[in-house]
């Protein structure tokens, strides 16, 4: 039975993700520190830095209203949200501000940046535990070019955050934080992006794709064509136009623009009508480029 999407609370689970980092920080040698990431040109230590910097422009364009002018063109957090043709501009400005931040944060020694993610941290918890988690807040640009409510707000800093987390313990070859008590709200995070894929698509109300992903943090869900557009519904259904089966881990980093499309359609079962499953294939729930 499918219904609405539900909300996703990531509060809890974003305390503990901080704590597991602060701590996996402060184990770290110099050497680990300067270890290369799949993030290119970053070290393990850069991306920390930048997971700082996130926090603190989260707090000073939402709970201090300030303008950041480095992104306040088309498209900058606060703003209508980028066009189609202006994403990649945005990418462009977006990589050069996180750049001059991470090369400006170079001094920082690796237990102070654990020291602050966690003073931020905390900051962020006690800012999206006072507002309205319905209201709307800022543009979740991957998700539509309208405000977002702040629960998914704050669901798009977890991935932000758990994503940059699991590519730190790649790049030391450390197990990552795989349990589904993470994977399960990342995943439920990303499929808000899966509607957008399907704007400007043609199919007659009710067209259904449903979407399965397998494995311990899996779950079903569905995009259907409703009056007013294309909606994110949750839960099984037998009536779907077309069907795709993919194994978490090839669902998060694929919404998560860490595994390329074509890879990706080799890793997923589509049955029915495949012309409605390649759309999926664009989709994207995080600021990358497009493909």
């Amino acid at each position: 039975m499918l219904r609405p999407a539900t909300r996703v609370d990531v509060r809890k689970v974003m305390e503990q993700e901080r704590a597991e980092f602060a701590r996996l920080l402060r184990s770290l040698t110099e050497e680990d520190r300067d270890k290369a990431t799949v993030c290119e040109g970053w070290t393990v230590g850069d991306l920390a830095v930048h997971l700082l910097g996130d926090d603190l422009s989260f707090l000073s364009r939402n709970r201090d209203a300030r303008r950041n002018e480095d992104l306040d063109s088309p498209g900058g957090p606060g703003s209508a949200g980028p066009q189609e043709e202006d994403w990649d501009r945005f990418v462009d400005q977006l990589d050069a501000h996180n750049d001059r931040w991470v090369r400006a944060g170079g001094f920082l020694s690796t237990r102070l940046v654990a020291e602050l993610l966690e003073f931020t941290g905390r900051t962020v918890a006690e800012f999206l535990e006072s507002v309205d988690s319905s209201a709307p807040g800022e543009v979740v640009s991957w998700a539509g070019p309208d405000p977002a409510p702040w629960w998914l707000v704050g669901a798009r800093e977890f991935t932000e955050r758990w994503v940059h987390h699991q590519q730190i313990r790649d790049a030391l070859g450390q197990p990552g934080l795989n349990g589904p008590s993470f994977v399960a709200p990342i995943l439920a995070t990303a499929m808000h992006g899966v509607p957008r894929a399907y704007e400007g698509v043609e199919a007659p109300e009710g067209t259904t794709i449903a979407i399965d992903v397998t494995g311990r943090a899996g779950f079903s869900w569905a995009v259907r064509r409703d009056s007013d557009g294309w909606k994110l519904y949750e839960g099984l259904t037998r009536e779907a136009t077309s069907r795709l089966s993919v194994d978490q881990e090839t669902a998060w980093r694929f919404l998560m623009g860490m595994k390329g499309a074509a890879e990706t359609r080799r890793k997923v079962t589509v049955e029915g009508d495949a012309s409605l499953a390649k759309p999926f294939f664009g989709a994207v729930s995080a600021i990358v480029r497009r493909t």
